[in-house]
């Protein structure tokens, strides 16, 4: 930190010396353009021009397996850089493929350039092209559709349905995979807050909820899952007894959603009340259904656990629609 003396001149002009050292390593020169932002703390931001052109990384690659080549790629974009630059003495064919298909799980990453010893990956997305609000709300209709779809799958033993559900869990990392990456923009380039058009509190709230949702399609998974691992369906006593406890999970989910993107905190209020005596409903339907079918017992576990667990993330999302109203009340009360 430095402490700066503020001084007047002109009569009626504050102002304040600029360190020498920080100035020349972020290439401030004499005539040189600088961006002043206020906070909502009261603080103001100085954002140097020149730091807007220095957004780029360097991957030295290794041999690595498809994984740890993916998280390696995913954390800078996540990050925001806007260039990746991929560099080895001789990129290897099968390097490159791999290089492709995480760029095509990414939303805006493309292959800008290319040659034996360097891949230059770019990020064209840009956040005003991409509302959050419109992002969260297109995460939440392929979640609900994954969901429901996986529950029907489970209780037909449709292992196709059970199939394209997971299948579809890539949309959703794609999209909670941009959120991350805003969100992280966000943090570090104050001055984005005018283009996305909330602040980093607010954003926060978004990020948590996509994050919810993220795992809810999770657990939509595990139920699809849980529907291949079946030998024979369930019986019909038993997916009604599933059927129903899914259409509760999904209508509290809806419900918390609808709180949240609509800033309704008396249906947030009434989401949270369901949470009385939710587990005593469901174990009791755990238990009739195993005892009928004492075979498809663990899959019928594992279903029951996910519906649990995404009343949970409802419960959480329609926490956040509470916070949320009073996070946009601080920022008014501090303007």
């Amino acid at each position: 930190m430095y402490d700066r003396k503020v001084q007047k001149t002109g009569g009626s002009t504050y102002f304040v010396t600029l360190p020498k050292a920080w100035a020349e390593s972020v290439g401030i020169k004499p005539g040189a353009i600088v961006s002043l932002m206020p906070n909502d703390s009261g603080a103001l931001l100085l954002v140097p021009d020149s730091l807007s052109r220095v957004n780029r990384c360097v991957i030295k690659l290794e041999d690595w397996e498809f994984d740890r080549f993916q998280r390696e790629i995913i954390s800078r974009y996540i990050v925001g850089y806007d260039i990746i630059e991929i560099r080895r003495d001789r990129i290897r064919p099968e390097q490159r493929r791999m290089m492709r298909e995480i760029a095509q799980g990414l939303v805006g990453l493309e292959i800008f350039d290319e040659t034996q010893e360097a891949v230059l990956l770019q990020a064209m997305v840009n956040v005003r092209d991409f509302p959050v609000e419109r992002t969260l709300s297109r995460i939440f209709d392929i979640t609900h559709a994954m969901l429901t779809d996986a529950v029907a799958a489970f209780c037909t033993h449709d292992e196709e349905l059970a199939r394209d559900v997971l299948e579809r869990d890539g949309d959703i990392d794609r999209l909670v995979l941009l959120v991350a990456r805003q969100f992280s923009l966000l943090l570090r380039d104050l001055l984005l807050e005018e283009d996305v058009g909330l602040s980093r509190i607010e954003f926060l709230h978004y990020h948590t909820v996509a994050d919810q949702l993220e795992r809810v399609a999770d657990h939509a998974g595990k139920i699809s899952q849980a529907t291949l691992a079946l030998n024979e369906p369930v019986q019909s006593a038993a997916a009604k007894e599933i059927e129903q406890r899914a259409r509760d999970a999904i209508s509290v989910l809806g419900q918390a959603v609808q709180a949240f993107e609509n800033r309704k905190m008396d249906l947030a209020n009434r989401v949270l009340q369901e949470k009385e005596h939710a587990e005593q409903l469901f174990r009791v339907t755990r238990k009739t259904a195993s005892e009928k079918q004492p075979e498809a017992a663990p899959s019928i576990s594992i279903v029951i656990d996910s519906l649990l667990r995404i009343r949970e993330y409802a419960f959480n999302i329609a926490e956040s629609a509470l916070d949320a109203p009073t996070t946009g009340n601080l920022q008014t009360n501090r303007g």
